[in-house]
């Protein structure tokens, strides 16, 4: 089977499995009366106001607002280039079908599919309402560690290792790297990112950084390939434990994981221990700047919220966290399902002396 022909049926296999958190934001949005409030309303509102009028957290609601524009369910406008901020009004659609006043409201159907589903996306209306309360709740903030995720969740690691075994080749082309001779994925699992960075630049050597609990079985599920056995594995906990030497960090779903308190430690970190000249290259589900797509970042900026207190950025966001710390010459490629990149560098000695 072709490359390009096995990404598209692993993407529609993946799209099949995460419908249900589309129907999450359909039916909290139902719940919470936003249709009905937007069908009521005589102007476009915006977050703030819709937060307000349905006793919500603001930015948690904002964030199931732009889901709903990126699903189609609302239209948002007049957006404010610099934050993405906008006004929010009912489509066509969602006036036709989601809305009491309509003849042919659908939410009464919608109502009763959502009291039989059955979740952790259960709790969306909840953690709309309560925002960071509800994550310092229920989210790794609670006190539970990724050590005890991986020793109590049977298929985690898998979980991990599955979208970059199959999509992990787009992130080590999304720019040429080939300068890079010290390579070290932080956070890297069991590895399958790293393989594919170690076949498509075989000059260099390639690390992963992880808990000692994944190290372990690391060796075990090492592929037979002679670039396979160019990467090497380090224990260690990247808040905790000194960072091993590289010219070029990568972090792949990592940074969503955290509150940006934690990820200013983490990128502080990381260049902090880069050479001058060193580089950083992100791997996440990249939100538009305007915040209304793509679909896969605001199924999984929802997911953060639930489960993590985390949540997914913009190219534009990344930019401004990578720029706090002392990265330079940001370049953002946001457009390549799942992950948009963003690859940053430590400033050359020669123009921290400029």
């Amino acid at each position: 089977m072709a490359a390009v022909d096995a990404e598209n049926d692993a993407r529609h296999i993946l799209d099949i499995a995460e419908g249900f958190m589309k129907s999450q934001v359909l039916f909290t949005s139902l719940k919470l009366g936003i249709f009905d409030l937007l069908d009521k309303s005589a102007a476009p509102m915006t977050a703030g106001r819709i937060s307000e009028a349905i006793g919500a957290d603001t930015d948690a609601t904002k964030r199931l607002l732009n889901a709903c524009a990126g699903l189609g369910l609302l239209q948002k406008e007049n957006v404010d280039k610099e934050t993405g901020d906008g006004e929010y009004q009912l489509t066509q659609a969602s006036r036709m079908f989601l809305t009491p006043s309509s003849s042919t409201n659908l939410g009464d159907w919608l109502g009763r599919l959502a009291v039989v589903f059955s979740s952790p996306w259960g709790d969306l209306p909840k953690a709309v309402k309560e925002g960071p309360a509800f994550s310092t709740l229920n989210g790794l903030d609670r006190g539970r560690t990724f050590e005890d995720v991986y020793s109590t969740e049977k298929y985690f690691m898998g979980a991990m290792e599955g979208l970059t075994t199959v999509f992990g080749a787009r992130t080590a082309s999304a720019f040429d790297l080939a300068e890079f001779q010290n390579i070290c994925d932080i956070g890297g699992c069991t590895g399958p990112l790293a393989y594919h960075l170690a076949a498509a630049y075989p000059k260099a050597a390639v690390s992963v950084f992880d808990l000692p609990e994944v190290v372990k079985v690391a060796e075990d599920r090492r592929p037979v390939a002679e670039h396979a056995e160019r990467v090497s594995f380090i224990p260690g906990d990247f808040f905790k434990d000194p960072l091993p030497p590289a010219d070029l960090y990568v972090v792949c779903r990592i940074l969503h994981d955290w509150t940006e308190d934690k990820v200013l430690v983490l990128l502080t970190k990381m260049h902090d221990s880069l050479p001058q000249g060193g580089g950083l290259l992100i791997a996440e589900y990249m939100l538009d700047d305007d915040k209304t797509g793509p679909e896969v970042a605001h199924k999984y900026d929802l997911h953060m919220l639930l489960f993590t207190g985390g949540r997914e950025r913009s190219g534009q966001e990344y930019k401004r966290l990578l720029t706090m710390v002392g990265f330079t010459e940001v370049t953002v490629r946001s457009n390549n399902y799942p992950f948009g990149h963003v690859l940053a560098r430590k400033a050359p000695k020669y123009s921290a002396q400029l």
